[in-house]
């Protein structure tokens, strides 16, 4: 029986990965401009996205409620979880994009950071999979651990050279991703 649950549990982590791994190919293929690509971004809140991966604020659920309400909360916070990981994959995703596009400038500047947008991008789309692949099977043990401080932190950075590379393609303007990153 645990070795059924186990199996089901392992394809249905695969399936998840091929799934944001297929959608996040289309999405390099389809090219856009800045604009077109600033709408399209998820707002994360980094803040509240920090506070469920807290460990001190889950340690304190945890010995505030019963058993049962903590599951209860804890099913909450990884729903919220996922939901802020499929933001930061689909933001990776959107960023690619921006950084394939600029990659092609005859500026080296710009193309380098382009080229490294692109990198840290992808790693991150790839994290922020492994992580929902995760989370989707800690939802039905809620009594799990949530640690997705490495993937906040890598956000950061890529939106931080999304921003960069931004003021290097544009330098007389404000970019358009600060406003939704």
């Amino acid at each position: 029986m645990t070795m059924t649950v186990t199996l089901l549990l392992i394809l249905f982590a695969l399936l998840a990965l091929i799934f944001f791994v297929l959608r996040g190919v289309a999405a390099i293929r389809t090219g856009t401009d800045e604009a077109t690509l600033a709408a399209q971004m998820r707002s994360v809140d980094l803040e509240a996205f920090r506070n469920l991966a807290d460990p001190d604020e889950e340690a304190f659920l945890r010995n505030s409620l019963s058993a049962k309400e903590f599951r209860t909360v804890q099913r909450l916070r990884l729903r919220a979880a996922i939901e802020y990981l499929a933001a930061v994959s689909h933001n990776a995703a959107m960023l690619v994009q921006l950084g394939q596009a600029a990659r092609r400038s005859s500026n080296v500047q710009i193309a380098e950071a382009a080229q490294t947008l692109v990198d840290n991008a992808l790693i991150l789309r790839l994290y922020a999979t492994l992580a929902i692949c995760k989370l989707c099977v800690r939802f039905l043990r809620p009594e799990a651990r949530l640690q997705a401080a490495g993937i906040l932190d890598r956000y950061q950075r890529v939106t931080e050279g999304a921003l960069r590379l931004g003021r290097l393609q544009y330098p007389g303007r404000a970019p358009l991703l600060s406003r939704t990153l």
